[in-house]
């Protein structure tokens, strides 16, 4: 399976995961354009995301692509609750002189934030090394869900924070107001999708429907999203996670062979 982020690092790539994400990203921001809201503007961002974003480079280029599921929330989740006794909170995106501040703590010292050892952060270096996989990028059925999966405007309600995770996203497919608006209900609906997508792993017994979606951790409905800061929830939604990538993977792995094992 083509990795992507060794493509887009080149010599700078390395089995550190964690150090992977932390340079793609901070790669990326060095030519990516400043946001205004204007027509150009968001032409030279399309431009730029095809060339830097891997959800993108995945798909040819192509602007539905999307990531399933966020590296950095998992990754703030751990740090953020391994360093809480130090007064210490990492940020993707720093607001003081040099924005790429927590990024570079955990790329060049990440042992002194993430203990190898601890079940934590071992159970998130192997989500990591998933992630950066194919088995890791979606293809939406249209490109506006991708910042709907984060906060999802929804009528009569307002905003709704999901923070990218995948139980919300497939339990509200079916949810007219939701992202069910985003299908073509004749030619890919929200059925077919999840089937294309290989996703049926995120349903019980394989039915596809809000009933049978499987929680991030048991005590969380599925339809909604939670930041996590307890380490017994955080070690759920990690085995979830890594669950669910793995189980895709061999899916796209068989597809490709004609065949299991």
């Amino acid at each position: 399976m083509r990795n992507m982020m060794k493509a887009y690092l080149g010599n700078d790539y390395s089995d550190n995961h964690l150090r992977n994400f932390c340079l793609y990203w901070m790669k990326g921001r060095e030519t990516k354009p400043r946001w205004e809201a204007t027509e150009e503007c968001k032409e030279r961002f399309d431009v730029w995301r095809r060339k830097n974003d891997l959800d993108c480079l995945y798909f040819g280029g192509d602007l539905r692509a999307d990531t399933l599921m966020s590296a950095w929330t998992p990754i703030s989740w751990v740090a953020n609750c391994l360093n809480r006794e130090y007064d210490i909170k990492f940020y993707k995106f720093a607001t003081d002189d040099d924005p790429n501040h927590y990024l570079k703590l955990l790329a060049d010292d990440r042992d002194a934030y993430l203990p190898p050892k601890h079940e934590l952060v071992q159970l998130l270096d192997r989500f990591l090394e998933l992630a950066e996989l194919r088995c890791n990028y979606i293809l939406l059925p249209d490109r506006a869900m991708n910042r709907a999966r984060y906060n999802c405007e929804v009528a009569g309600i307002g905003r709704v924070r999901l923070y990218d995770e995948v139980p919300p996203m497939l339990y509200h497919l079916f949810d007219e107001e939701w992202f069910g608006k985003y299908f073509d209900q004749q030619s890919l609906d929200p059925v077919k999708w999840v089937k294309r997508e290989r996703l049926e792993t995120g349903f019980c017994d394989g039915i596809i429907d809000q009933n049978h979606v499987i929680p991030l951790i048991k005590d969380l409905h599925p339809g909604k999203g939670k930041s996590l800061r307890k380490e017994t929830e955080i070690r759920e939604a990690l085995t979830y996670m890594i669950n669910l990538l793995e189980t895709r993977m061999k899916a796209m792995e068989t597809e490709v062979t004609g065949h299991e094992d």
